[in-house]
């Protein structure tokens, strides 16, 4: 045993092979300060939650305990990393474990401070909310505890807890910058959308801590822990010759990082002025698009944000509430043929509500049969007869036989090719030649309505001027003995916030008729905004109530009931109705009718003066809801109180508006929605479609450009003059080509081994060693090759490259190309 032989050592014993025959010596290894090591990568997760969470809190003006905060976000940092960098896993999970049950007993004793905290968070941000979005009121949470300056910084420990395990876990694992900015910069978004900036300080802390992941991904040192084996990290795709960071390096870095964004905070405060950046700040087109729609979520959570029935804002049958944003498709659902008369808008009625129920107006005849078992055929024409407003045609019929002076007679030609086949869509005061065509009307509702693609021909009488005694009448001294009682009906669930509402409009018994529609169009128009994103009314809410009390901004619907219920309660007779409306602007853009004659369609008087035949497409978006109102004297006549941007026109000559309508060439987008602000203007979204586009087609010119000028590179350095450094040129590229088909290549150390699989892999017959020796020459050696040789191994390399681009897959294809 004494004199056993010793045991050779093996040569290139614990040295690192790199290529056949070349080694590198096993290094001496000085472990790194492992506790200075773990406090920097704690140090990292410090700096991203700490300028998440405090920015997002100094942001909304919130104080708390902020030494609290930093001192438990440094020692929850430094105990997770720590505790991640343990060498086992068993001291891993016990600490896991052990911090899990803390966290349990600190959240069941501090329950009430926390849900306090969390309580003056979402009360100071939606406080903020009513007064960025015009809300008219939200929800106000109770605080139980009565100390903010704790409470919230309690909260934020908590949350900032979760960010930190989560953030730890990435330090030592992927080191993604990406997904790091994703879960820690999107809470400032709340903040910025509202035009409200984070703390600065804050700011530089969370760049800092962007900027050191950078880094540690750059280099890659972040799988490597001090105790691990020399130059062997697992967790690593491929093998790879690394080290840990040096501590003291990466400190100075991250010192650097946090001066570089300090100097840069001072130089933006000195060359920008803050009322520069506060209009730059203010002009934020994808703010203006997606303030409302983020408005009604604010206000009615996710119920708000969908539509349960189909409506495009004016054409539901009555239906209210269900629609949380209008999409109209634009579509033709009508197609009218008439002459313009006037510069009033021309509605087509449609359905007429009477009884205001459970968010619905009910149809006249459900109202006037509610009680009777069996409907007569008497009773529906009836119903028709008013609807249609039979008594108010007869007089107009009348005026024009007797030629007055604003008397006229038109016709209408009405198809129907997309529109809702259970209504007639017919212009005010036309005489229909038989009224049973809505015989038995609630027992069969099939038997009635423009069909699919029918078409038919009104005859009616347009009233273009309205005396000044009509509608000059107190309501209280009114004849409305000839009016149904349905129509000054205020269910008494309303009636309360309808009172209160026509206070604040300041309406009055002693005002006229015509001066409580006024003042109802000017309060609207003033101080209730018209959009067709208003947020579908919550569950258990009533559609008038809360469109008044609560929401305080709708489209044609919202305005058109409430305002009947308003009507109703001063006195005035009036019923809800829906049906397609469209401007003379919309008819100035159609298509001439050459084949008709204006005689034939228009008889009396013109306010526009002759005009011609129009072909009109009228579209869903041209669907609306509006008012009828009894007028003692005459009966009933529209109102509009829908909000509109549009000016007011004068009068004009038809064919002077027609012209000039040609020289603008543009249509008047408050068509859309009957005369509302609600189209869509192309305009404003203009600048999107070219910011996309434009987006679009400087990455296509970046990509395509960047890989032009490689594969030019290339090609220049495969075909220079140098015969013998274009075949190097040329090898090399062929070696790439390889790798990035097949990754088994790149084990491949020698000009040997590497022409050995190209033999063997694409079956390619050459000599390998010879063929190695002349690159060897040519590469490490000043000796040269005959033409001839050259010339060889230039038509293997081609052969090469050919079989490489034959034998790979497609998705190998698509990257050569793009290399």
């Amino acid at each position: 045993m004494l004199f056993r032989k010793k045991k050779k050592e093996e040569p290139h014993s614990g040295d690192i092979f790199l290529a056949k025959g070349i080694y590198l010596e096993k290094p001496e290894l000085q472990n790194g300060n492992i506790v200075l090591n773990c406090f920097l990568r704690s140090l990292i997760v410090f700096l991203l939650v700490m300028g998440s969470i405090g920015g997002f809190l100094s942001a909304f003006g919130i104080t708390y305990n902020i030494g609290l905060v930093i001192t438990f976000y440094l020692l929850l940092s430094m105990y997770f990393s720590f505790l991640y960098a343990s060498p086992k896993m068993l001291y891993r999970d016990m600490g896991y474990i052990v911090f899990f049950i803390i966290f349990i007993g600190a959240i069941y004793m501090l329950r009430l401070h926390a849900n306090s905290g969390f309580y003056v968070i979402i009360n100071r941000v939606l406080k903020r909310a009513q007064g960025f979005f015009n809300l008219s009121g939200v929800r106000e949470y109770e605080v139980q505890i009565d100390n903010d300056y704790l409470t919230v910084a309690i909260v934020a420990i908590f949350i900032g807890m979760v960010m930190i395990i989560i953030l730890n876990i990435w330090m030592y694992s992927t080191m993604s910058m990406a997904w790091t900015i994703l879960f820690t910069f999107p809470i400032l978004f709340v903040p910025l959308y509202m035009m409200l900036t984070p703390g600065i300080l804050y700011l530089i802390v969370l760049c800092a801590g962007y900027m050191a992941v950078m880094a540690f991904k750059a280099n890659g040192h972040f799988v490597v822990f001090a105790w691990d084996a020399p130059f062997r990290v697992k967790g690593l795709k491929k093998d790879r010759i690394t080290y840990t960071q040096d501590a003291g390096i990466f400190r100075q870095v991250l010192v650097t990082f946090m001066l570089i964004f300090f100097s840069m905070v001072v130089l933006t405060e000195q060359f920008m002025p803050p009322a520069r950046f506060t209009t730059l700040f203010k002009e934020d087109k994808l703010r203006e698009r997606t303030q409302e729609t983020i408005g009604n979520f604010i206000l009615l959570g996710f119920e708000g944000m969908y539509n349960h029935y189909e409506s495009t804002g004016g054409m539901s049958g009555g239906k209210l509430g269900g629609v949380s944003n209008v999409r109209p498709d634009y579509l033709p659902d009508l197609i009218i043929r008439y002459t313009p008369y006037s510069n009033e808008a021309v509605y087509l009625k449609g359905f007429t509500g009477g009884r205001y129920g459970d968010n619905q107006w009910e149809s006249l005849y459900n109202i006037e049969n509610e009680n009777i078992g069996n409907a007569s055929v008497k009773d529906d024409v009836a119903i028709f007869k008013d609807e249609s407003l039979l008594r108010e045609a007869e007089q107009l019929q009348k005026s024009a036989a007797e030629a007055e002076q604003y008397a006229a007679n038109a016709l209408m030609d009405v198809k129907n090719v997309g529109a809702n086949v259970e209504y007639l869509y017919y212009p005010y005061y036309t005489l229909f030649e038989d009224y049973s065509i809505y015989e038995n009307h609630s027992l069969m509702p099939t038997a009635q309505g423009l069909k699919m693609q029918e078409e038919t021909t009104y005859s009616f009488y347009p009233k273009i001027v309205w005396e000044d005694a009509l509608g000059e009448i107190l309501p209280k001294n009114m004849d409305v003995s000839q009016v149904e009682d349905v129509f000054l009906e205020v269910p008494e669930k309303n009636r309360k916030v309808i009172v209160d509402e026509c206070e604040r409009m300041g309406l009055t018994d002693e005002m006229t008729e015509n001066e409580i529609v006024e003042v109802v169009r000017d309060y609207f128009q003033d101080n209730i905004p018209y959009t067709l994103k208003p947020g579908a009314t919550p569950k258990g809410k009533d559609f008038i109530n809360y469109f008044l009390q609560k929401n305080r901004k709708g489209y044609c619907a919202h305005f058109a009931s409430a305002a009947t219920l308003i009507f109703r309660e001063m006195g005035i007779p009036a019923r809800y109705v829906e049906g397609y409306a469209f401007s003379l602007e919309t008819a100035l853009a159609s298509d001439l009718n050459r084949e008709k004659k204006y005689e034939d369609y228009y008889l009396g008087y013109s306010a526009i003066g002759e005009s011609a035949v129009l072909d009109v497409e009228v579209t869903d978006a041209m669907a609306h809801a509006w008012v009828e109102i009894y007028v003692d004297g005459f009966g009933w006549k529209v109102v509009e109180v829908t909000p509109s941007s549009s000016e007011t026109e004068e009068e004009d000559d038809f064919w002077s508006a027609f012209t000039d309508f040609l020289n603008n060439n543009s249509v008047d987008s408050s068509d859309n929605d009957m005369v509302g602000n609600a189209g869509l203007n192309i305009e404003e979204y203009r600048f999107i479609v070219y910011v996309v586009l434009g987006g679009f087609a400087a990455f296509f010119v970046f990509a395509v450009g960047r890989t032009a000028i490689r594969k030019w590179l290339r090609y220049r350095r495969c075909h220079q003059k140098n015969q013998a450094e274009a075949l190097i040129a040329d090898y090399a590229d062929i070696c790439d080509m390889i790798r990035l088909c097949d990754g088994r290549f790149s084990y491949c150390k020698s000009h040997l081994e590497q022409l050995t699989y190209m033999c063997e892999h694409y079956q390619i017959i050459f000599d390998c060693q010879r063929m190695c020796r002349q690159l060897e020459q040519i590469s490490y050696s000043n000796g040269s090759l005959l033409v001839e040789e050259m010339n060889e191994l230039t038509d293997i390399l081609e052969m090469i490259r050919k079989a490489i681009w034959k034998k790979s897959l497609w998705k190998d294809k698509i990257a050569l190309i793009r290399r």
